[in-house]
């Protein structure tokens, strides 16, 4: 075992450490010292050669990425990997690129931290409760996924979601209203009679309506199934995953 000090060529003293490893093989450390001073960098080094000794090289860290290095890793590898809905990976994809990635992009993912989260609901303040959510899971999903891929060992920070108040009553037409709009709708032209019918007495999206073929009508029986759904001319299954039969009113057949 020796330790040898001598200057660095650009300033300050470079340490040469020869030992033997308890495993038997040998090591050599060559390396600009962290302190200044050449009896601060021996001292420096003889203690790195006991560490050596005694435990021999330490594992190297991992070379952790940062949120916008690891955003279009975790947009191929989990959103489109799993086959999520294209509506759901364009909203990740979304929340990524304008909320957490100009917050958050520039930090690696083991660096962010509680107090960061707070600055993030800061900045989220003038939106709903429900859109901040959003982009809290958004994160809180990413480093998870980080942690179950071997990226970080465990979360670097706890994401928590704010508190939603409880929705208000949801708004309905009664039946003078809706008979007054299916009555606009028909003196406009027949498709939007349709549509307007489809929306307000068979309970189909905008997305089920667009997809809907002739094949899905038994007319004869007056019912219709509803089996997909288009989301800018991306045809996936519907909401909640599974076709379903759906009775039609008479003047909707």
């Amino acid at each position: 075992m020796s330790v040898t000090i001598r200057r660095f060529r650009s300033g300050g003293w470079e340490v040469d450490i020869r030992v033997v490893l308890p495993d038997g093989t040998k090591k050599r450390v060559r390396r600009r010292a962290p302190v200044s001073g050449k009896s601060a960098a021996l001292h420096w080094a003889l203690a790195r050669e006991r560490e050596l000794v005694r435990h021999g090289e330490a594992p190297a860290k991992k070379d952790v990425p940062t949120l916008a290095e690891f955003a279009p890793r975790f947009l191929d590898g989990y959103a489109r990997a799993n086959r999520q809905k294209p509506s759901a990976i364009a909203a990740e994809e979304t929340i990524l690129r304008i909320h957490l990635v100009p917050a958050l992009g520039a930090k690696r993912l083991d660096a962010i931290t509680n107090e960061d989260i707070q600055h993030l609901k800061a900045k989220l303040g003038t939106k709903a409760v429900k859109t901040t959510n959003n982009v809290l899971s958004v994160l809180k999903t990413v480093l998870r996924i980080a942690v179950d891929w071997d990226v970080l060992p465990h979360p670097p920070c706890t994401v928590r979601l704010l508190h939603a108040p409880h929705p208000s009553e949801a708004l309905f037409h009664d039946f003078d209203e809706y008979d007054r709009l299916v009555a606009a709708a028909a003196r406009i032209d027949r498709r939007t009679l349709v549509l307007v019918l489809l929306g307000g007495e068979a309970g189909l999206r905008c997305g089920e309506m667009m997809a809907l073929e002739w094949t899905d009508l038994d007319l004869s029986r007056r019912k219709f199934w509803v089996r997909r759904s288009d989301w800018k001319g991306k045809v996936t299954v519907p909401k909640g995953g599974r076709p379903r039969l759906v009775p039609m009113t008479t003047r909707l057949a």
